[in-house]
């Protein structure tokens, strides 16, 4: 009986001891679980421009709502602005995360802790997330301690006695002013309302694509405009530089204006007549200055030596004079009154064709003008006149009008 009751309590002990054991490792086992010791996860990392004030390890990354992973430690770099999340996703779910995948850190509530939202794009890529990749954390969600913050910042800074008076004079300007206040919203609602429809938006889009070509012009020439600037500064220079001398000229050309004057004005009436006289002279010499080139231009090219020289012509050289006489067919002798002058005649002197060569061979054709009652009409064929040949070989010629 001593020995069976020794046994019970020796049982009971080792019992309590099992039961203990196993409650611990069940404690141990559940730890281990929700810490997902058990799972195997992927290492990512993710860097963003601050994590926000309740992100801590542990917190939740999901995906469209559903969780893939854990964050597994939190770095900030201060110097850089930056942070960088650990985070641990479970490889049985790296097949539905793309390689291009963007992280937002957000918050369900106000206060709430943060967790890592995984935001897949427009165009996913066709490749998965892998161990060791980078995701850029392009947004963070405000909380409101952040809010708080900045606003005790802007508190800090601006001073509420100098607030109070700001106020103050805004509400005393605005007290009994809603109604012209509201008019004047009002018709500047209307005159957007009109700036925006009908003929004067067309017109304001016309202004602006105007304006546009208008700024291109000026873009196109600016640096012309530069270099003028540029030109302008050194002009300034110069002229500064040149002052003395240029207040000397200045000077010297009052005082040869007022010399001038003392000479010119008492004669002012007589200049005035001779110039208004020489009109009519000055006119009819540029009508005639076609035909003074004719004459000039040859005694210019004899005197360089560029013509044949006159002595050769006149018989300086060898005592002959020389010349060129060509047989023409004429037209019909003079006949009174058929063969009276008629002045129909327009134009002045020309000097085309050559006119001008001294060294011309051939001859130079000729105007044919109205100054005759009849047309003219060259002979192309020697005729003889006896009665006329018999006159001008006894001298019983007279002259036209003999009979």
């Amino acid at each position: 009986m001593h020995f069976g009751s020794e046994f019970s309590g020796g049982a009971k002990k080792a019992a309590a001891a099992a039961l203990v054991f196993f409650v611990v490792a069940a404690v141990v086992l559940a730890i281990m679980q929700f810490q997902a010791a058990f799972t195997r996860t992927v290492g990512v990392t993710v860097v963003a421009d601050r994590a926000g004030l309740v992100m801590n390890p542990e917190a939740k990354v999901q995906l469209r709502g559903v969780r893939v992973g854990r964050v597994a430690s939190i770095d900030e770099d201060p110097a850089h602005g930056k942070v960088t999340l650990k985070l641990d996703i479970e490889s049985d779910q790296t097949k539905f995360i793309p390689a291009n995948v963007t992280a937002m850190i957000r918050s369900n509530t106000v206060f709430g802790a943060k967790s890592v939202e995984l935001q897949t794009p427009d165009d996913p890529s066709p490749q998965t997330i892998s161990s060791g990749a980078v995701i850029a954390g392009d947004r963070v969600a405000v909380e409101l301690n952040t809010l708080y913050q900045r606003l005790v910042v802007v508190l800090a800074d601006l001073e509420p006695v100098k607030l109070n008076v700001v106020l103050g004079t805004l509400s005393k300007s605005l007290e009994g002013k809603g109604n012209k206040l509201g008019e004047g919203l009002a018709g500047m609602s209307r005159l957007l309302g009109e700036m925006t429809t009908g003929q004067r938006a067309a017109t304001l889009r016309n202004d602006i694509s105007s304006a546009g070509r208008v700024l291109d012009t000026y873009a196109d020439a600016a640096p012309d405009l530069v270099r003028t600037v540029d030109n302008l500064t050194v002009l300034g220079n110069t002229l500064r530089d040149k002052q003395s001398d240029l207040d000397a000229l200045l000077v010297n050309l009052t005082g040869m204006a007022d010399a001038g004057n003392d000479i010119l004005a008492p004669k002012k009436d007589k200049l005035i007549t001779t110039l208004s006289d020489f009109t009519q002279t000055a006119t009819l010499f540029g009508g005639l200055a076609p035909g003074v080139q004719c004459f000039f231009e040859p005694i210019a090219r004899v005197a360089l030596g560029t013509a044949m020289a006159p002595g050769g012509v006149f018989g300086t050289d060898t005592g002959f004079f020389k010349f060129n006489a060509t047989l023409r067919p004429n037209k019909d002798a003079y006949r009174f009154p058929d063969d009276l002058p008629k002045t129909g005649a327009e134009g002045g002197p020309t000097c085309m064709a050559g006119l001008s060569d001294v060294n011309l061979r051939t001859p130079a054709p000729f105007y044919v003008a109205d100054t005759s009652t009849r047309p003219y009409q060259p002979r192309t064929s020697p005729q003889v006149n006896p009665k006329r040949l018999f006159q001008l070989m006894f001298g019983e010629y007279n002259g036209p009008g003999h009979k």
